[in-house]
């Protein structure tokens, strides 16, 4: 692309500054995690602290608000392959110019003072301590508070020895007991209401997890893997569409075309997971009923029951 096709505005006069910036500072190397959510954090201390609203297009995806790349004109920035870990690596274009931005003096100036705080703020944080810091400070529901804490703590499982470590100490919790726990907190918590389309689906979700959990050892890298791809397409089907900002029509008509194929697809992998999981391919095909109207079933190490039908009670 010429200089002369360059559409650079405020958003990507924010981007531009923020990996500038941190690529002279003492920073890690910029991932793709880092950047999204880096973004984000900027455009929010700048409308929030600085009253300065740049309209920049930005939304909850997964684990974590991240920018709309495909809504910015991308040629400030490159991408390419990392060398030390699986991803990209985010680098300013080097002959990008100032003036080619077409933003105000006053707003530059602001937009500069925001980059400068995150960069202060977060030039050593890796993409963990950044999520962290959009959840406890941005999160848009306890919903999506909860899965992300049972995410948390099922990569802190110690999987042998069936404890969670808790500050690299064990405790008397069991793994079973706090995946329960989590999972039944997700069950109370769920907005039904403002995610009507994902509401079937995290029910056959619910139920196939709860089936994991009755066998007499359960895999939880397996719950971990039906979390991520639940949550994958609860991004695809109702976060982004829920929580977003200045996103253009064209990027949510592709949404729309993209949330059927996301519900199909994560129904259809569900039924085969479960079918490969249990060996039971009728029960694959049952129809999709409410937790709340089965009766209830007891875990297989007594303590720890894995029935929720109490929890969805309210969603009646």
């Amino acid at each position: 692309m010429s200089d002369a096709d360059r559409d650079f505005g405020p958003s990507e006069y924010l981007c531009y500054r923020l990996l500038v910036e941190l690529e002279d500072s003492r920073s890690y190397p910029v991932s793709g995690s880092r950047f999204h959510k880096l973004s984000c954090i900027a455009d929010r201390h700048l409308s929030s602290e600085l009253g300065c609203d740049i309209e920049f297009p930005r939304h909850w995806y997964v684990y974590g608000e991240v920018v709309d790349e495909q809504s910015l004109d991308g040629d400030f920035y490159i991408a390419p392959s990392a060398n030390h870990w699986s991803g990209r690596r985010y680098l300013p274009v080097e002959d990008v110019n100032d003036w080619e931005f077409d933003v105000s003096t006053d707003r530059k100036g602001a937009i500069d003072e925001a980059v400068e705080w995150v960069v202060e703020s977060f030039e050593r944080a890796n993409a963990e301590r950044v999520e962290k810091y959009q959840y406890r400070h941005h999160v848009p529901n306890e919903f999506v508070r909860t899965y992300n804490d049972l995410r948390t703590q099922l990569k802190e499982v110690d999987l042998n020895r069936q404890y969670t470590l808790g500050d690299f100490r064990v405790t008397s919790h069991s793994t079973r007991g706090f995946v329960v726990e989590s999972l039944e907190a997700m069950v109370d918590t769920y907005p039904r209401d403002d995610y009507p389309e994902a509401y079937d689906l995290f029910l056959e979700w619910h139920d196939a997890v709860e089936r994991l959990l009755e066998t007499e050892d359960p895999d939880y890298a397996v719950v971990e893997e039906f979390l991520d791809s639940f949550v994958t397409m609860l991004a695809k089907v109702e976060l982004r569409f829920h929580h977003r900002r200045h996103i253009p029509d064209d990027r949510i008509r592709v949404w729309e075309r993209e949330r059927l194929e996301a519900k199909e697809a994560f129904a259809s992998m569900l039924a085969e997971r479960r079918e490969e999981l249990f060996d039971d391919a009728s029960w694959s095909e049952s129809p999709r009923t409410d937790p709340a109207r089965r009766d209830s079933r007891s875990g297989t190490d007594g303590s720890a029951s894995v029935s929720f039908s109490r929890h969805l009670d309210s969603f009646d």
